[in-house]
């Protein structure tokens, strides 16, 4: 019995224990807070020498201006897309360049479909630059 007793005891000390410090209301909560409010003129040296550090590596650098790079094409092209339907409609409302327009786009879909030339030949085909060719299998930065 005096067995029982005891161990009823340590269970409520634990239980005791453990609910002060881990209740909202915990002083290890606020001992915590008070510790780090103490600490927090280092903890501001600390964490300016890490933004320091990051703004300054060259590997920040290049990420920053490629996702600034793709940012703004996002934008411009979101932009330039309503614009570029304006002008295609105005151009589809002529019957005489709507015409040209249809010749045009038969023409290079006859080219790109060619399966006896290389793709670099189709594109030279049909005017555009073999320089500046996207491999597909890479990222496109957009």
């Amino acid at each position: 019995m005096k067995q029982e007793l005891i161990e009823q005891c340590k269970q409520t000390i634990d239980k005791a224990l453990h609910e002060a410090l881990t209740s909202y209301s915990s002083p290890l909560v606020s001992a915590v807070k008070d510790a780090l409010f103490d600490e927090s003129e280092k903890l501001k040296q600390i964490s300016q020498a890490a933004v320091s550090d990051l703004l300054n590596s060259e590997e920040f650098t290049l990420i920053m201006k490629e996702e600034m790079k793709r940012k703004l094409a996002r934008v411009l092209i979101s932009q330039f897309g309503g614009e570029l339907e304006k002008s295609v409609n105005k151009l589809k409302s002529d019957p005489t360049t709507r015409a040209k327009i249809t010749l045009a786009i038969d023409s290079v879909v006859n080219n790109l479909t060619d399966q006896n030339k290389p793709v670099v030949q189709k594109l030279i085909d049909v005017n555009i630059p073999t320089e500046k060719v996207i491999d597909f299998d890479e990222d496109v930065p957009f």
